[in-house]
């Protein structure tokens, strides 16, 4: 085997390892959007991923939207601005679409539970998933920075609703 013909196949086969393929969502901080009253966390969550995508027709959500909103409310948005996204519902516990969302770069819009009864859920921004440990945009914190939480406290806060913005080449599920 020749030398170059070597290397190429290290770099072919060093793509194949687990730690390879985790991957951080770098959101740049001007891309991070924070909650403004009365709780504004779902539009937070998608105008972060729209800015860090460049999606034109999710600039401004915070700002015009002046309300809470859940998942219907912003997948009819999504649909009416015709921008593709994949949607796994609250209550489907399957992590694949978070592991994906990770490692393709695109992140995702993620559910938390209400932290009591009658209280609301949270809406954060997911942007790396990893075998020990995930990290997320709270649009809470004033201070946008990306938190590392255990991967086991997640699983006990994630509800199950997870949303990611697809490239336009990608079908709408």
């Amino acid at each position: 085997m020749t030398k170059r013909f070597r290397a190429i196949a290290l770099v072919v086969a060093l793509s194949f390892l687990p730690c390879a393929a985790r991957a951080d969502v770098d959101i740049e901080p001007e891309c991070r959007m924070k909650n403004r009253p009365p709780g504004r966390c779902g539009w937070c969550a998608l105008e972060t991923l729209g800015r860090h995508r460049h999606i034109q027709a999710l600039s401004g959500l915070v700002e015009g939207h002046a309300s809470t909103a859940n998942p219907d409310d912003l997948t009819a948005l999504l649909d009416k601005a015709k921008v593709r996204y994949t949607l796994q519902q609250r209550g489907d516990r399957d992590t694949a679409l978070l592991r994906s969302a990770c490692t393709q770069g695109l992140g995702a819009a993620v559910g938390f539970r209400p932290l009591h009864e009658g209280a609301g859920g949270h809406i954060v921004t997911l942007v790396s998933f990893g075998e020990d440990s995930v990290k997320v945009i709270d649009p809470n914190d004033q201070d946008g920075r990306v938190r590392t939480m255990p991967r086991e406290r997640f699983l006990d806060c994630w509800d199950g609703f997870t949303l990611v913005l697809q490239p336009e080449h990608t079908a709408k599920k």
